[in-house]
C-alpha cells in the first residue's frame, strides 16, 4: 500500500529514496532537496509534482506512467540535474524546469511537457530524444537541435528564438504558431512538419528551410499571391 502524501517537507536524498523505493505510487508535492542522489532510481509510478531537486543525480534512472495519474513530475524543478541516460514514457513533464541540465542520451518517449523550461542544456552534443512528447508553450529558446531528427514532437506555440536547427529534419511534427526569431533554419527539413496558417513574415522566418510544393504554395498565398 502506498504512504500517505508527503507535502512541503524538506528532504535529504536517503529520505528520497526510501519514500520511493518500492512503493511504485508515492505522492510529494512541493517537496525540496538539494543534489539528492537517486541515481538508476525506478520512479515508476510515483507523483512529484512541484518538488525542486536542483543539481539531482538522476542517471540512469526511470520514470513510466503505470496509473491515470501515477508518473508525473509536473512542476518540477530540476536545474542543473544530470539526466543521463535517464528514461521518460509517457510521464507528465508540463512545466518542469530542466534549465542547464544534462541530457546525455536522455529518452523522453510520447511524454506531456507543455510549458516545459529547456533552455540553457549542458552538453556540446545533442543526444536525448522526444519522440511523440508535446512540448507546446515550451521554452526553448537557444535551444542547439542541429543535425537532430525529431519525430511526433508538438512545438505547438513553443518559444525557438535564437535555437539553431541548421540540417535538423522534422517528420510529423507540429510548428503551428511557433516563435522563430532568429531560429536558424538553413537546410532544416520541414516537409513532413505540420506548419499551420503562415503570415506573411513566413519567408523571412523559414529562410534557409527546405519545404515541400505544397508549403510554398502556401507561403505564396501568405504573401497575396495567386498560385496557378
Amino acid at each position: 500500500m502506498p504512504a500517505a502524501p508527503v507535502d512541503d517537507a524538506v528532504l535529504t536524498g536517503p529520505d528520497l529514496r526510501e519514500l520511493l523505493d518500492g512503493t511504485g505510487g508515492a505522492v510529494l508535492r512541493r517537496c525540496t532537496a538539494d543534489e539528492p542522489d537517486l541515481h538508476g532510481a525506478d520512479l515508476s509510478g510515483a507523483t512529484l509534482e512541484q518538488c525542486r531537486f536542483p543539481g539531482a543525480d538522476l542517471r540512469g534512472a526511470t520514470m513510466e506512467a503505470v496509473t491515470v495519474r501515477g508518473g508525473s513530475l509536473a512542476g518540477a524543478t530540476l536545474l542543473d540535474a544530470d539526466l543521463t541516460d535517464a528514461v521518460f514514457s509517457a510521464v507528465d513533464l508540463s512545466r518542469i524546469r530542466l534549465t542547464g541540465a544534462l541530457l546525455t542520451e536522455t529518452r523522453f518517449d510520447g511524454c506531456r511537457m507543455i510549458g516545459a523550461d529547456l533552455s540553457g542544456l549542458r552538453g556540446l552534443a545533442v543526444s536525448y530524444s522526444l519522440d511523440g512528447s508535446t512540448l507546446g508553450l515550451a521554452n526553448l529558446q537557444d535551444v542547439l537541435w542541429r543535425g537532430v531528427t525529431l519525430r511526433g514532437v508538438d512545438l505547438s506555440e513553443a518559444d525557438l528564438r535564437g535555437a539553431d536547427l541548421r540540417g535538423a529534419t522534422l517528420l510529423d511534427c507540429v510548428l503551428r504558431d511557433v516563435d522563430l526569431a532568429h531560429t536558424r533554419l538553413a537546410g532544416a527539413d520541414l516537409r513532413g512538419a505540420d506548419l499551420g496558417g503562415l503570415t506573411e513574415d513566413a519567408p523571412r522566418t523559414l529562410r534557409g528551410a527546405i519545404v515541400s510544393e505544397a508549403q510554398a504554395a502556401d507561403v505564396c498565398r501568405a504573401l497575396g499571391l495567386v498560385v496557378g
